[in-house]
């Protein structure tokens, strides 16, 4: 059924699974969130705090993909530490999310949530889309949107995230590759992970 939708929408829902559901030993959103907001007692803004700085560790760390080994398959043959570091940045928004009190089952904040992970090209496409962000929140906006509108925005963002896979690497969507670990750029996607971090804490 997914593969119908098209690459774009098929990537963000596997993004979107995967981050919120876990792959093997790699934790759901949820659940690294509620281990976050343990450790703080109770605490969700030094909880978000503590989960974003662990994901700006592992998005440093050329082992990011280690634990994940050949467990698991993304619907396109992505270089391993694109992969990774897109998977971690829907995971890190997320669990902010998730800590925030929103329901992760809610498309709205799904959408909302990946708009963050491709930061101020996610905003762009909501602008483009139709959201005024300069008058009104992320979230209060897209709630506005008609559902197909909304649909059209999630699919622009997979078409974003598809292009810096291509940017990075040939696609072939013939067949699914594992998942495995990659030399990444720690300072670069370090960066990257922070304003993730960012525009989460924001608009989450």
């Amino acid at each position: 059924m997914a593969s119908s939708r098209g690459l774009p929408d098929t990537l963000i829902d596997e993004l979107w699974r995967r981050a919120v559901g876990g792959i093997g030993p790699f934790a759901g959103a949820a659940s690294v969130a509620e281990d976050a907001l343990r450790a703080t007692e109770d605490d969700v803004e030094a909880a978000v705090r503590r989960v974003v700085g662990s994901h700006v560790r592992l998005a440093a760390s050329s082992g990011l993909l280690t634990s994940l080994g050949g467990a698991a398959t993304l619907v396109v043959t992505a270089p391993a530490g694109m992969t990774g570091l897109y998977l971690l940045g829907t995971r890190l928004a997320a669990a902010v999310a998730h800590l925030r009190g929103r329901d992760l089952e809610d498309p709205v904040i799904r959408t909302a949530a990946l708009v963050c992970v491709l930061g101020g090209d996610g905003t762009e496409l909501a602008e483009r889309t139709g959201l005024d962000l300069v008058n009104a929140s992320l979230l209060y906006g897209l709630r506005r949107l008609p559902p197909e509108v909304r649909g059209q925005l999630d699919t622009r963002i997979g078409y974003r995230l598809t292009s810096r896979f291509t940017r990075r690497g040939a696609l072939n969507v013939t067949k699914l590759i594992p998942v495995v670990a990659g030399p990444i750029g720690a300072g670069s996607d370090a960066m990257a992970m922070r304003t993730v971090a960012t525009f989460a804490q924001a608009h989450l």
